[in-house]
Order: C-alpha cells, then sequence, then structure tokens
C-alpha cells in the first residue's frame, strides 16, 4: 500500500478523497437519499448519520491521544516504527470493503431525526479536526501514543492508524451508498 510513501500524506490523501466523495451525496436528489430497499436496511441519508456518529467516537479518541503524543514528544520520547509497522495499514485495508462482519455499538446506530444539513455540517467539521490533528502530528509524534481497536481484531494502532481506520470506515459506506443508489436506479427503470 505505502511502502516507499509517508504515512501522513498517505492518511492526508484518504481522508481528502473520502471527505470529497462524502460531500458529493449530499447533493443527491432527495428520493435516492431516503430510499429503502427493505424495511431492515438503511437509506443513504442514515448511512451519513452513522459515518457522522461514528467519527465523532473515533475522535474522541483520536484527539485524546494527540494530546499525549504531543506531551510525550515534550517530555523527550523518541519516535520509533516497529519493523512491521506498514502491515497494519495492510490490515486496516480491509475495513474499506465489506469482507468481514462487525456488530456496531447501538450508540452508533443513525435515529433517522438527524437534520441533512446537520449531518454535513458535522462531517465537514470532523474533517478539518482530523486534518488538524495531522498538521500538529507532522514530525511522527503520531506513532508515540497506541489505542487498541477491538475491530477486526486489529489491536494497537497508533494515530495515523486510527485516522486512516477512520477513512476504511468511510470508504466502506460509500460502497453502501453506492449498492443503495444502484438499487434505487433499478428500482426506478422497473416503475
Amino acid at each position: 500500500m505505502m511502502r516507499n510513501r509517508n504515512v501522513i500524506q498517505v492518511v492526508r490523501e484518504a481522508l481528502l478523497t473520502n471527505f470529497r466523495e462524502l460531500d458529493q451525496w449530499f447533493e443527491k436528489d432527495q428520493a435516492l437519499l431516503h430510499f429503502k430497499p427493505d424495511r431492515d436496511q438503511w437509506n443513504v441519508r442514515e448511512v451519513l448519520e452513522h459515518i457522522a456518529l461514528t467519527n465523532y467516537f473515533l475522535l474522541l479518541i483520536i484527539n485524546k491521544s494527540t494530546r499525549r503524543a504531543l506531551e510525550r514528544k515534550k517530555t523527550g520520547h523518541t519516535v520509533i516504527l516497529p519493523a512491521d509497522y506498514q502491515d497494519k495499514f495492510d490490515q486496516i485495508d480491509v475495513i474499506g470493503s465489506k469482507s468481514f462482519g462487525w456488530v456496531r455499538p447501538e450508540h452508533m446506530e443513525p435515529t433517522g431525526f438527524k437534520d441533512i444539513a446537520e449531518i454535513k455540517a458535522l462531517l465537514k467539521q470532523q474533517y478539518a479536526q482530523c486534518m488538524y490533528n495531522l498538521s500538529l502530528l507532522k514530525n511522527g509524534e503520531g506513532v508515540l501514543v497506541f489505542t487498541n481497536m477491538s475491530v477486526n481484531q486489529l489491536g494497537k494502532l497508533d494515530i495515523y492508524q486510527y485516522i486512516y481506520f477512520l477513512t476504511k470506515h468511510i470508504e466502506r459506506h460509500i460502497r453502501q451508498m453506492q449498492r443503495l443508489q444502484k438499487e434505487y436506479e433499478e428500482n426506478a427503470v422497473l416503475i
């Protein structure tokens, strides 16, 4: 994935790409945003709300870890990458696909009541917060703090990996919304 590339740049590009893609979904037709192929499935609007909710909880950890990493850097901790550092990013890449199952916590379930403009504003704010954290950790400080990630048995992730996870979670749900759009368009042709 990023064998010879700067980790921070790869994470920044993933943020930019995925949040830009998310932004386009707010311009879609209202009928598509509210289309539910099945009562038990989320519509696009609910998927967007879920992404914002999940980002909120991931950012709580990312923000706290960023503060800790900057404090550790001040107290003289040295940035040393483990030998298998890049392998963890490859494991995180799987999150962007649908190839593993995960039951999300109840507090990350969309309510369906949040206004679409509020969801869009939240996502813009979350993008800015992620970019800000990366700018604070521009000298490798992001590897000074590791936090456990239970999803797909990823184990301990540093801050860059945590933000990268956030982008892959978005990617996973972009694919879900693309499938919903395809189904919506197929149903529209049948009518």
